[in-house]
């Protein structure tokens, strides 16, 4: 049997037992042209490398290989677009890949079959070296050593034995709101700094809240204090920061990431800087003002970090520019809403879910009404 058709058969495999999430749906009609995206994406990205001197921390919003979400939501978007620019990069990457301790612990359910959240990630770890190349570095985020810490070390010890590297970041007094006690030698300076060779190093984990972006700083902050410069920015996709906070595919986001509790919102910081209302979310605007402390007390003032005046400024999203037909794109965004709707009501019937996630899609649906009898009033 050939390489390809190994890999055709091991998506297959991986895919059986994700959530439906995970789903690709066949259209006819596009409103996204998913060509011109990879290319504008990918040339942003090495726009942004060229912006830093040293070592660049990317944080990579969603899947790190496909993108059925995306795929969605705007028919055109090619599923492995992410795929397909980080292989280019390869050569010049490492990949950090954080898991939440917390998920650890409660075995947090990421797929639709009976498998557990270790063979998960293990399974994603998998994808991510067939695909691109690089063996992850795993970093284990958020780890009380109070609560059930025997569960964390047997997590650990399973991947180093399978010749991952490990690291352990503790949970941190006040996150993520007291700046003083995050930026201390008891927040992000307790933490061992991970030895890296690459100036590019994509960040991602194996799902939402794994701790991405406190990672990226957290190796930022410490970098500095060896002399080593870097800075941060974001490889992001929704909410797409250029459309209406409560246009259809922004909305979609949202049922996405009910069980998170994503929400959008807008950019007040930016709309202060350049009088220009665009959309963020509530876990980046929160986190800005450690980006901005970095930039002002740590990284050098000709750091690129700097130069940001608001969350969406880290962004590199270039989504917008690539819809072609908004209508289909509505239309696609209610269809996701609907379906994540009655996910969440099966989980509800299975597993007593809490009712919340479902009604949050019910009062999505009845903003996508609005939305679209304001826009052909």
């Amino acid at each position: 049997m050939n390489y390809q058709n190994q890999d055709l058969i091991y998506f297959i495999f991986c895919e059986k037992f994700m959530i439906n999430s995970t789903d690709i749906i066949s259209y006819k009609d596009f409103g996204f042209d998913g060509d011109k995206y990879i290319k504008m994406q990918e040339d942003q990205i090495l726009d942004r490398i060229s912006q830093f001197s040293g070592r660049l921390y990317l944080e990579i919003w969603g899947k790190f290989i496909r993108d059925p979400h995306a795929a969605r939501v705007l028919p055109g978007f090619h599923v492995d677009s992410k795929k397909q620019i980080f292989h280019n990069l390869k050569d010049k990457a490492e990949i950090l890949f954080c898991v939440n301790a917390e998920d650890i612990i409660s075995d947090r359910q990421l797929s639709s079959e009976d498998i557990s959240y270790g063979d998960y990630v293990e399974r994603m770890l998998m994808i991510i070296e067939r695909n691109i190349w690089v063996k992850p570095i795993i970093v284990i985020n958020k780890i009380d050593v109070t609560s059930m810490f025997d569960l964390v070390l047997n997590f650990e010890r399973r991947f180093q034995k399978k010749q991952y590297k490990v690291f352990e970041r503790y949970k941190i007094a006040g996150y993520p709101h007291d700046v003083n006690s995050i930026l201390s030698e008891n927040g992000f300076g307790g933490d061992d700094h991970i030895p890296l060779t690459k100036n590019l190093i994509l960040v991602t984990g194996a799902a939402s809240s794994s701790g991405k972006m406190s990672t990226c700083l957290w190796q930022i902050y410490l970098d500095h204090n060896i002399w080593i410069k870097s800075g941060y920015a974001k490889y992001e996709t929704f909410p797409i920061w250029n459309l209406p906070l409560d246009h259809p595919v922004n909305l979609a986001y949202e049922a996405a990431t009910v069980d998170v509790w994503d929400v959008n919102m807008i950019d007040e910081y930016h709309k202060k800087a350049y009088g220009q209302e665009v959309v963020n979310y509530n876990r980046d605007i929160e986190w800005f003002e450690i980006v901005m402390w970095i930039a002002k007390n740590v990284v050098s003032h000709k750091n690129y970090m700097v130069k940001y005046k608001s969350p969406t400024d880290m962004w590199i999203n270039t989504a917008w520019f690539c819809i072609t037909e908004d209508d289909i794109v509505c239309q696609a965004s209610l269809d996701e809403i609907k379906r994540r709707k009655d996910w969440y009501q099966e989980q509800v019937d299975r597993w007593d879910w809490k009712q919340e996630r479902v009604d949050v899609c019910m009062k999505l649906e009845k903003k996508y009404e609005e939305y679209i009898k304001n826009k052909n009033s």
